[in-house]
């Protein structure tokens, strides 16, 4: 039985060391598992984050094309917008000067003078100052009332010529900036 004793010393010692061993794996194991799960979760983490990151990105994106859209449009609105100013700035009939030399009394006045059949006088007169005389121009008149001022105008652009002087307005402003 002594025999029997040393092997069954040694087969205890044994399990006593498989145990040990056993509790150790296990151990590493669970820490092992723990930082998986660490990293797993630090994995989803960062795929979030990236994900979040990429909608924000797109979502950047988009709105930098809508901005780039709505800057072409109001570039387009811009230029369209300065063309019409400068057509009207040349469609803008001039206040012409018929004459410097005032009175005392006087007053500005703004008498109308149109030619319908200009290109009869001024053959070679370019087309912006035919259509000027087909849609009348204005001219500053200095009088002492509206039917003196019609008369000097008339004076000067005769009817016999094809003229027409229409009615004497007091101009509104200040005629010295003139």
């Amino acid at each position: 039985m002594l025999d029997n004793v040393a092997l069954w010393f040694g087969i205890l010692a044994g399990l006593a060391v498989a145990a040990q061993v056993a509790g150790t794996v296990m151990k590493r194991i669970k820490r092992v598992q723990m930082l998986h799960a660490a990293k797993q979760h630090q994995v989803r983490e960062a795929s979030r984050r990236m994900r979040e990151k990429a909608r924000i990105t797109l979502d950047l994106r988009r709105e930098e094309r809508s901005m780039e859209r709505e800057l072409q449009e109001l570039g387009v609105g811009i230029d369209q917008g300065e063309e019409a100013v400068a057509k009207e700035r040349g469609s803008e009939s001039h206040i012409y000067v018929l004459d410097d030399r005032r009175n005392p009394g006087d007053q500005a006045f703004i008498v109308p003078v149109r030619h319908p059949n200009f290109a009869s006088l001024g053959r070679t007169a370019p087309a912006e100052v035919l259509g000027s005389w087909q849609h009348g121009r204005r001219y500053l008149v200095w009088a002492a009332a509206e039917k003196m001022a019609q008369a000097k105008a008339a004076m000067r652009f005769t009817a016999d010529k094809g003229y027409a002087v229409g009615q004497p307005e007091p101009y509104q402003g200040d005629p010295e900036a003139l």
